[in-house]
């Protein structure tokens, strides 16, 4: 599970990387700026409500200074943990769709049967997504949020002879408004100002390989969107200290990596891309 896992982030990376580089800046468009002046953004993405996200991330983050975005999966979540949920969200941090019961292509993990995408339909899928909205709002009382695509896969069906084909949802996700914002590669913001979009998800690097990477986003000028998993264990992990020495990279150069939730990123750069 855990190479195919990581063989998907790569797979997401490069997808990524190949559409920013579609909007790298024309030379005759002024540079971009950022809200006071950094050079790059770095956006914090924590996938599926595993327990480190409130045990390690949340508490590490909230000493930083730093603001994350949580992409959480339903089924993962436990009633008593919807305080602490709450009391994240006061302090800042963001709470995103990854949907209830996060369906992927047979065989990308082990998964019971029934999660699988190839059992899906559109309309089944954006259902899941709508009633993860309602308990999101239920949690942070925003009205809209943004989604996450589980494994970085947009097509579902294709597992009966009525319906032998998969289709991809990400169209009528678009025109459900049931999403303000996609995170996906194939969906990335490319009709910006921003020179480039990167997207990685760390597993098991170091503290100075996701600093090497920060500083790779600040040389562009442009946003990077990093997706964690467990942070000190769980799976697809980092360790605590390594995470801890990217955010203290983040702390300490406030004024050169402007570091905001998703949401927030994005709002900016749409703003700015008129």
């Amino acid at each position: 599970m855990r190479h195919l896992f990581a063989l998907i982030l790569l797979t997401w990376i490069v997808l990524l990387l190949s559409v920013g580089a579609a909007a790298a800046e024309p030379p005759s468009v002024p540079a971009f700026t950022w809200p006071h002046g950094e050079h790059a953004a770095i956006v914090l993405t924590y996938d599926d409500a595993v327990p480190s996200d409130l045990t390690v991330v949340i508490p590490q983050l909230d000493r930083a200074g730093l603001k994350g975005t949580f992409f959480l999966m339903g089924k993962a979540m436990h009633a008593e943990d919807l305080p602490r949920w709450r009391a994240a969200v006061a302090s800042g941090h963001e709470l995103a769709n990854h949907t209830i019961n996060h369906p992927c292509n047979r065989g990308t993990y082990d998964m019971p049967v029934p999660y699988n995408s190839e059992n899906y339909t559109v309309e089944t899928l954006l259902t899941e997504i709508k009633v993860m909205n309602i308990l999101l709002t239920a949690i942070d009382g925003q009205p809209k949020h943004a989604f996450g695509t589980p494994c970085a896969q947009t097509k579902v069906g294709g597992g009966s002879e009525k319906d032998a084909e998969m289709k991809d949802y990400i169209g009528p996700l678009k025109a459900s408004g049931l999403a303000s914002y996609i995170r996906d590669p194939a969906v990335a913001v490319v009709s910006s100002p921003v020179p480039k979009f990167s997207g990685i998800g760390f597993v098991g690097s170091s503290g100075a390989e996701m600093i090497a990477w920060v500083k790779e986003v600040e040389k562009s000028e442009g946003v990077g969107v990093i997706v964690f998993h467990g942070v000190g264990g769980d799976y697809l992990s980092v360790s605590a200290e390594a995470h801890q020495q990217l955010l203290d990279y983040l702390a300490a150069h406030r004024a050169e990596i402007w570091t905001a939730p998703y949401s927030e990123a994005m709002d900016y750069v749409v703003k700015h891309a008129h």
